[in-house]
């Protein structure tokens, strides 16, 4: 009887540190989602796509993510370069931020620079895609060489999300611990 009350016991133990785990704090937020524009090479749309352009990886994120419900901040891009050799450049200045009635934005960051494996940087513009909004980035100002790299296009839209802001890790360690001797029926 003591041996069965000390497995019910465990069993309950278990079965609340696997409630806790599952009790996971998460925040509804907007961002913007980039995809490829029809025409350029596909790639899976997120909140951060890689394009590769002769031998250019360029991974361009979005960092403009806001709570659900908060004011939607200026398009800001982490751009992250990665070379095959050398003799790549950037120009941000050449990137532009088409607007769906035909603007065109410039990033507020200007300057050749040469890449090298590694290279980030990080696109900021004086406008915000606002949902329901379609907006066209051009990636451009590319140099392999003197030789410029065709524009790609990318296509941004806001889209919802959730995060998972804290997930509990200590109990969900306790549950990997705890399995073994609550279904044994071990321990003391």
């Amino acid at each position: 009887m003591e041996a069965n009350g000390s497995r019910i016991a465990k069993l309950v133990v278990l079965v609340l540190v696997a409630a806790l785990s599952a009790a996971c704090a998460t925040t509804r937020y907007t961002q913007s989602r980039i995809e490829t524009a029809p025409g350029a090479p596909k790639v899976r749309a997120g909140e951060a796509v890689t394009v590769e352009l002769e031998g250019l990886k360029v991974r361009v994120g979005s960092l403009d993510r806001a709570p659900r419900g908060e004011a939607i901040p200026a398009l800001a891009l982490g751009l992250a370069f990665e070379p095959e050799a050398l003799g790549y450049s950037f120009d941000p200045a050449q990137v532009v931020l088409r607007t769906a009635d035909g603007r065109e934005l410039r990033p507020l960051q200007a300057g050749c620079r040469l890449l090298s494996p590694g290279d980030s940087l990080t696109l900021e513009f004086d406008a915000a895609v606002e949902a329901g909004q379609t907006l066209d980035l051009v990636l451009g100002g590319l140099f392999r060489g003197p030789r410029r790299l065709e524009p790609v296009t990318l296509r941004l839209a806001r889209h919802d999300g959730r995060s998972y802001d804290r997930l509990y890790w200590l109990e969900a360690i306790g549950v990997v611990l705890a399995a073994p001797l609550a279904l044994a029926g071990g321990g003391y």
